[in-house]
């Protein structure tokens, strides 16, 4: 809830995060912009149908059922209490008190890994933040998967799991909250070919690869030797490699080498060659067919061309296009999904209350709202069950926490003594009732607030049938 100051500033509720569904574990947040301080709303999470089904007949449509939704049933005792089930909730909005610091969460640092993506976390719940907590994201994988199969959110401070189970990858704000906090992740799909792709620097050749992605038998998210490591070809003016035999191609001699750059260090790649001029390289012919590496992962134990997983050709084909040779190396860079050794961590602060804060807000005075009380105010309840009146209410804002207020008459006689609880909520709230519990006359009354570091304050207000 934001400050707000005198009379009814309108201000933004936010921070009810609900679930719907434990096991999905989806969240679905809604801030609303159009409240009124001091008055108190009910909010409801209800899942409804669209409705209705139609049956078509020869002559009319039948509905066989019509839309609804969960009942929301907010009710009241005859003693004045709500009742409030399990999917509403209620809240009063209003200022925080004096030298209140929000909840805040720092920005992310990669602690280690290369996936692509990105993270950002979100504060859902104020309250439940945690003064300096260090926080760490982390994905789950299976060993066969380059796709993430879930993340995890951990406060390291305590060494508490916060959750396991979060799976929304898209960048969207219905992924899972814990301890107030929705993070919000995006991973690519599968695997995609880095824009960054080409001939290194010190190359002469000015011919432009390109790589695409096929296979016969591994879908594209198959973790495997070779796969999804990036690759490069070094390219050379002698033969130093063979590639495979398949029918109807016979192994080659070849003047390029390829090798994958594998976590565990580089290793060398068997492969495909289409060498149509018998040149031995990758280079232009004329006709319109193309030469083509074709990069092989997996198990040794499958036929070759149930292994091709990259194939890799010129671009550029023309009679300009100079053949690669040696000192020109082609680097494949692949833009991966998060996965287990990528992981990033965080802050959390806490809300709180600042004392030398407070002291520097001494200039900021409480005040009364409504003033003039004038029959009522906009944000009492409803009378329910009683004779007369009903509730009547204002409230005395910019408070500090533990402040004291005392009502006056104009004579000097003590009317009431209220007491701030020390929360976080900036107001403290009179039914217009002294403390022998009788309805107070109209007219001027004088108050006093003693609030500590904030200092005293000495203020009227009018009470007016």
């Amino acid at each position: 809830m934001a400050n707000g100051r005198r009379g009814f500033t309108q201000t933004t509720v936010e921070g009810v995060a609900y679930y719907l569904g434990n096991e999905s574990g989806l969240t679905h947040t809604w801030r609303d912009t159009t409240v009124v301080n001091g008055q108190e709303y009910y909010y409801a999470v209800a899942a409804y149908d669209y409705g209705p089904t139609v049956v078509q007949t020869a002559t009319d449509e039948i509905f066989t059922f019509y839309p609804s939704e969960n009942s929301i049933s907010v009710s009241r005792t005859l003693r004045g209490g709500t009742i409030l089930p399990k999917n509403v909730v209620a809240v009063r909005p209003n200022p925080k008190v004096l030298g209140y610091y929000p909840a805040d969460l720092s920005t992310l640092t990669r602690v280690s890994g290369n996936g692509n993506g990105t993270v950002e976390v979100k504060m859902i719940d104020p309250t439940q933040i945690p003064d300096n907590h260090v926080f760490r994201i982390t994905f789950n994988t299976d060993p066969d998967s380059v796709h993430p199969l879930a993340y995890t959110l951990t406060d390291t401070t305590t060494g508490e799991v916060i959750f396991s189970t979060g799976d929304v990858f898209d960048g969207s704000d219905g992924g899972q909250v814990g301890a107030g906090i929705l993070p919000v992740i995006y991973t690519p799909p599968t695997v995609e070919v880095d824009t960054a792709s080409g001939f290194g620097p010190g190359s002469t050749t000015n011919a432009e690869l390109e790589a695409l992605y096929t296979t016969l038998v591994f879908p594209i998210n198959f973790r495997r030797a070779g796969f999804p490591d990036d690759i490069t070809i070094t390219f050379s003016n002698i033969i130093v490699d063979t590639s495979l035999g398949q029918f109807p191609l016979d192994p080659t001699p070849v003047k390029f080498r390829v090798v994958a750059n594998s976590p565990s260090g580089d290793r060398p790649l068997e492969f495909l060659f289409f060498d149509l001029d018998g040149d031995s390289t990758l280079s232009y012919v004329p006709g319109g067919n193309r030469e083509v590496i074709q990069v092989l992962t997996g198990p040794d134990s499958l036929l070759p061309n149930q292994r091709i997983t990259w194939s890799i050709q010129l671009r550029n084909a023309s009679d300009s296009t100079r053949t690669p040779t040696l000192g020109d190396v082609y680097e494949l860079k692949l833009l991966r999904p998060f996965g287990a050794g990528d992981v990033f961590t965080f802050t959390s602060t806490g809300q709180s209350v600042s004392q030398e804060k407070v002291a520097a807000s001494s200039d900021a005075e409480p005040y009364v709202v409504p003033n003039p009380y004038v029959g009522a105010a906009s944000f009492e309840p409803e009378p329910f069950g009683v004779q007369g009146r009903g509730d009547r209410r204002i409230e005395f804002r910019n408070l500090a926490a533990g402040s004291t207020i005392r009502i006056y008459t104009l004579r000097g006689e003590l009317v009431q003594t209220l007491y701030h609880d020390g929360s976080n909520a900036g107001y403290v709230a009179w039914d217009l009732r002294s403390n022998e519990n009788l309805a107070v006359a109209p007219g001027l009354y004088i108050y006093h607030v003693d609030g500590g570091a904030a200092g005293t304050h000495i203020g009227k207000f009018a009470i007016i049938k």
